[in-house]
């Protein structure tokens, strides 16, 4: 499918400050990593079985931000912005209450469900001491997510992007400081790494308050209380997401349960390539956040063809933007895992994996990008449905068959996933292809004009 240039760019101009403020934060992620691997195996491997099980909980607001993201884009493509700045006050009741009843959960459930995971003594002691350091982050983190989401759905990214280059160098900064015990301070390891993300999240929410309040003032920010209607609303769009997103981290809890069983050698060079690959999964992210602002807002004029046509040209745009990470993963798998590996025998088992998933990564940004597409029409069940069914019903039995049972390790988990992702976007492009997203109403906004626009354009094809 051709592109025009001019609309490429519209997608890119929004994408790019999102995709840009996403990689940064995987960064952030890496940069742990890196020091986290000097203290060895262990603790590379804790600190990923532990942000597992942290990003399980976390998963519970994920479908926030899409809510909130949906909400703000069709009022905006409606003209009607002003009326957007309570669904911000809605959103933020919502996350206080939703955190502080995760942080809970986290802090007295997570030591548990690590050592259902994992069998390793030294794993689960670092994982637990990560996990530990986490736990307030939950209190404030779906904040973020809801400031962030009313920007992307406004159409000015580039105010999370600022956010995010403020948090950055206080990550490096606390997690430096607290892992290795600079300037005086106590060496905490694992501890210290959880401690320094926590302690810059918190930065990223005093610079969100700050923006919204006085250098770029959302309308109604903290001057209307919260509303049933509101809250209702983005609940109902939102949860189906928040289930999906929390079934999805919990599969991937078993995953790491599968990999632990070949070993902890397995566990952390699977940690890595987790790491590595959210590069390209951040990448889609804000393509795909791009893609979901703007079938909003055309649904918001009630132009379904437009919202169509931006969908597939954003599921295009992401799939050749990730082409040379793509390239260059494939080259040099050994010297990348060496970066944050020490060990020649974990980065030798890791190579082959590491490859296959290279193969996959412009695959798995076309479904990423049209999942949020659907997402970005209110369309949340479906795509909900269709990642829950290949990954439970698909994935984790055939991961668990081919890498454990048959012997063929992470190669073959690799392999199995590799399949997937292309089955995945094949059912979301014909899903996308048939239209019945744009059906969906937000607010009591009639949806009758966009099923006749995209009635036309498919009875054209």
């Amino acid at each position: 499918m051709m592109v025009a240039w001019g609309r490429a760019k519209t997608i890119l101009r929004l994408a790019l400050p999102t995709a840009f403020a996403l990689v940064i934060q995987n960064v952030m992620s890496l940069v742990s990593i890196a020091m986290v691997g000097h203290l060895g195996d262990a603790a590379v491997a804790g600190i990923g079985v532990a942000g597992t099980v942290f990003s399980m909980l976390l998963a519970v607001l994920f479908g926030l931000d899409t809510g909130v993201q949906a909400v703000v884009a069709r009022r905006a493509g409606a003209g009607e912005l002003h009326r957007a700045g309570g669904t911000l006050n809605d959103a933020l009741l919502i996350s206080a209450l939703a955190g502080l009843l995760l942080a809970a959960v986290a802090w007295v459930a997570g030591p548990c469900v690590l050592a259902m995971i994992v069998d390793d003594p030294a794993v689960i002691t670092h994982g637990t001491r990560y996990l530990t350091a986490l736990c307030p982050m939950l209190l404030f983190t779906g904040v973020n997510f809801a400031f962030s989401a009313w920007w992307n759905g406004a159409g000015v990214p580039k105010r999370s992007l600022l956010v995010i280059l403020i948090q950055l160098p206080f990550n490096i900064l606390f997690s430096y400081v607290l892992i290795f015990g600079a300037f005086g301070l106590p060496r905490l390891d694992t501890l210290g790494a959880g401690l320094g993300i926590t302690l810059a999240a918190l930065v990223g929410l005093a610079v969100h308050a700050v923006l919204a309040s006085r250098i770029a003032p959302i309308p109604g920010f903290l001057r209307r209380a919260p509303t049933w209607a509101g809250v209702a609303m983005l609940l109902r769009i939102g949860l189906p997401v928040s289930v999906q997103q929390f079934l999805l981290y919990v599969g991937l809890a078993i995953y790491f349960a599968i990999v632990a069983r070949l070993g902890t050698r397995e566990v952390a060079a699977v940690n890595v390539m987790g790491a590595l690959m959210l590069l390209s999964i951040f990448t889609a992210t804000g393509l795909g956040i791009a893609a979901a602002t703007l079938v909003g807002q055309a649904l918001g004029r009630n132009d379904a063809a437009d919202a169509k046509r931006r969908g597939w040209e954003a599921g295009w745009v992401g799939a050749l933007v990730i082409v040379p990470l793509s390239l260059v993963t494939l080259a040099a798998p050994r010297s990348t895992l060496g970066l944050f590996i020490i060990d020649d025998a974990t980065i030798a088992l890791a190579v082959t994996p590491l490859r296959l998933l290279a193969l996959s990564m412009c695959i798995d940004t076309f479904g990423r990008v049209l999942a949020f597409a659907l997402r970005g029409a209110g369309a949340t069940q479906v795509q909900a449905m269709v990642a829950f069914g290949l990954q439970w019903c698909v994935q984790l039995p055939l991961c668990w068959y081919v890498g454990v049972s048959l012997g063929h390790g992470l190669e073959g988990i690799a392999l199995v996933r590799l399949l997937l992702y292309a089955v995945e976007a094949a059912i979301l492009g014909f899903i996308w292809h048939r239209g019945r997203w744009s059906r969906v109403r937000l607010s009591g906004q009639d949806s009758a004009p966009a099923r006749a626009s995209i009635s036309a354009e498919n009875s054209g094809r």
